[in-house]
């Protein structure tokens, strides 16, 4: 049953031991897991959520702010309307801590049980076949994953922007490098440009190929994720800039088709996050130079 507006209750102080407190409470309730299955197929209107649910629109806003403020959604602005954008980060960082753990507690033993019937002789109902077994075990999933994240830059757009286009060797951090032996990281900001390491003796590592840019605003990039790197899978890597006061928004989404794994959300989110704040922003609210 779907709960309207006047049935929300203040909640209990949150327990400080445990960060994922407030995603708990934003799923316990019947709406938002459906507002949450609306926006899993795609970003949609705050008008576009109301008129999906029999409540009034200050009802499903109500819905909006709590899984705004568990990080389970991230809003943004176009003009006069409100995009919400699912983050599945603190649901994969919830499957880890209280789903994973357990499986092992019943997975093992299922598993040693089917593998002792499989290899049974009377298994197959044929005691003479010799034809040798051959298994594996499944690690992937095929799928879509997307992340998006705002950061926000204490500097100006053309500030960001020049940071972003022109000093990428200079901020982005160098454990994040995967070239044999890197120099660093380049950065080619035109259609058909790379985003690419530099390695020695003519090495290095290509990460996106630009297939959009509008100068000052936006990027969009395309990239391949290796099997050596949790792929394969493709990336397509949105950077834009929008100006927030004296701020600087960088809206990034990044949706990888592909392989996703288990682990796929929450390490994809918290790499791009040391990236552009550990790297870019620090760089840029420093006043750091080439």
């Amino acid at each position: 049953m779907l709960l309207s507006s006047h049935m929300f209750r203040r909640s209990p102080p949150m327990h400080p031991s445990d960060p994922l407190e407030r995603v708990w409470r934003a799923l316990s309730d019947a709406t938002r897991r459906a507002i949450l299955d609306l926006l899993r197929a795609a970003p949609r209107t705050t008008g576009e959520l109301a008129a999906a649910f029999p409540l009034t629109r200050f009802a499903i806003m109500k819905h909006l702010d709590v899984l705004v403020s568990a990080e389970l959604v991230i809003v943004r602005r176009d003009g006069r309307e409100r995009w919400n954008h699912l983050n599945p980060i603190p649901l994969q960082e919830m499957y880890e801590r209280w789903v994973r753990p357990y499986e092992s507690l019943w997975a093992a033993p299922l598993v040693r049980l089917k593998d002792q019937i499989e290899s049974s002789p009377f298994a197959s109902g044929n005691l003479h076949m010799t034809e040798p077994r051959t298994s594996a075990t499944p690690h992937t999933t095929a799928g879509v994953l997307t992340v998006t994240m705002d950061i926000a830059i204490d500097a100006s757009v053309d500030r960001v922007w020049a940071a972003l286009t022109e000093d990428v060797g200079a901020w982005w951090p160098r454990d994040f490098l995967v070239a044999v032996d890197p120099q660093q990281m380049q950065f080619e900001p035109r259609l058909g440009g790379r985003l690419f390491e530099e390695g020695s003796r003519g090495g290095g590592v290509t990460w996106y190929t630009v297939y959009g840019i509008t100068p000052g605003e936006s990027i969009d990039l395309v990239g391949q994720l290796s099997p050596a790197f949790g792929g394969p899978a493709q990336s397509l890597l949105r950077l834009s800039l929008r100006a927030q006061g004296p701020h600087t928004v960088l809206e990034l989404t990044d949706a990888v088709v592909g392989n996703v794994g288990t682990r796929s959300a929450t390490s994809l989110g918290d790499g791009w996050r040391e990236i552009f704040e550990r790297g870019l922003k620090v760089f840029v609210e420093r006043g750091l130079t080439t």
